[in-house]
């Protein structure tokens, strides 16, 4: 079967982000389907264009089978020129699709949020084609924005995201989330159980078998020998609530006995600067920020660790859950997770065995020392999360649901 993926952010393997889609087109070339991804070319996270254009506006590529279709769109850096962006993208990929169905049809077409458009010109190409369509909703707009305080619910962009998003939710044969009690938001809004596919992010665990060494990764790591490592890998956003982690490194800066252990800070976003600057306010050593590192680098990354940190903000969202990449290449590092939350946010992951949650900075300190004295302990928990992410979230298993699902659909 022939399966189109609109996803405006899809990224490749040697890029910055996420590869979501890359993973599940790969799963599903095994299965004898073939995948084509309409994405932009323009790295949403190093904010730079990632492909080489001779004067055209798309470019084809094939890495590992997954046929890529990348798109052209103009550099931004503001909200304006974001707009401008997207708006870039939602006509060139429509365009472009519109072009290609004179040669091959698809059967299932996928349209990926984030921003809601990309999905839109899914659902018309799916029409014009007479094709199964799918609307995956990786975050829950504009209920995010909403729920994080940033924009009003009686805000007028705010209710046409609500209508975008209901329009969507009536006209899909499929919707995907990726949160496991998203089905229950999606629910809420008179929407048939059947119809929706709980697909959460998930791990290649191939690269965890197999990880390639990389010179840069040795150089970053080459500053810190004889360290103990917690380390964090991701976006440094409002979402992310990093602002905790200043107040951890400035208490195991205060102790002596924390001495060896040293905080590793790898991504970029809009509060990167100002953690840089809270940092050396606070004249903190054991801190270190570096820039993002491509997918196929992280598996050697967080070989070379022994934490990994995550912070999640206690916000309404999260009680449809959460599904962040970088929790799965932890848990398949076989990395013990120290994670600042509410408890009750975590729901099945306190039962991998390898989390260590709690609210409180100093606490989260206290169990961070306490690994670094039992590595035994540490070594444990480790392959407990990596015999919990190979049950639940590699993507060869995810990869076989959707397919299931794709099959049973163009059957009908």
């Amino acid at each position: 079967m022939n399966i189109w993926i609109f996803n405006h952010y899809a990224t490749a393997p040697n890029h910055v982000g996420g590869t979501r889609h890359y993973d599940l087109a790969r799963q599903l070339i095994k299965q004898g389907h073939e995948v084509t991804i309409f994405a932009s070319s323009f790295n949403h996270l190093l904010r730079k264009e990632m492909i080489s254009y001779n004067g055209e506006n798309f470019k084809e590529e094939y890495i590992d089978g997954v046929r890529y279709i990348w798109i052209k769109t103009p550099k931004y850096g503001g909200a304006i020129l974001r707009v401008k962006n997207i708006i870039s993208y939602t006509i060139k990929s429509y365009f472009k699709a519109v072009k290609e169905i004179k040669s091959s049809k698809p059967d299932i077409i996928i349209g990926s949020s984030v921003h809601p458009l990309a999905a839109i010109v899914a659902y018309i190409i799916s029409r014009r084609t007479q094709s199964k369509f799918y609307f995956e909703e990786r975050d829950l707009w504009p209920q995010t924005f909403v729920d994080f305080g940033k924009l009003s619910v009686n805000n007028p962009i705010v209710r046409l995201l609500y209508k975008l998003e209901s329009f969507l939710y009536q006209k899909a044969d499929r919707i995907i989330v990726l949160f496991d009690r998203a089905v229950n938001y999606v629910e809420s809004k008179n929407i048939e159980k059947d119809k929706i596919i709980y697909l959460p992010n998930g791990v290649d665990l191939e690269r965890y078998k197999n990880i390639k060494t990389s010179n840069h990764i040795d150089e970053i790591y080459s500053q810190l020998k004889g360290k103990f490592i917690l380390i964090y890998a991701g976006s440094h956003g409002i979402a992310n609530h990093l602002e905790p982690i200043i107040e951890i490194a400035s208490l195991l800066q205060s102790n002596e006995k924390y001495k060896d252990i040293h905080i590793l800070m790898v991504g970029n976003g809009p509060l990167k600067k100002d953690l840089i600057k809270k940092s050396k306010l606070l004249n903190l050593r054991n801190i270190t920020f570096v820039d993002p590192v491509t997918k196929e680098e992280i598996p050697y990354l967080l070989s070379r660790a022994d934490l990994s940190f995550i912070s999640i903000k206690d916000s309404p969202l999260y009680k449809w859950g959460f599904s962040m990449n970088k929790l799965y290449d932890y848990m398949a590092a076989g990395l013990p997770i120290m994670m600042l939350a509410n408890n009750d946010i975590v729901g099945d992951l306190k039962n991998s065995g390898g989390l260590l949650i709690s609210e409180n900075p100093s606490q989260l300190v206290e169990n961070i020392y306490s690994l670094y004295m039992n590595r035994e302990k540490k070594l444990e928990m480790g392959k407990a999360l990596k015999k919990y992410v190979e049950e639940n979230y590699s993507w060869e298993i995810l990869g076989r649901k959707l397919g299931n699902y794709i099959n049973e659909d163009v059957r009908e």
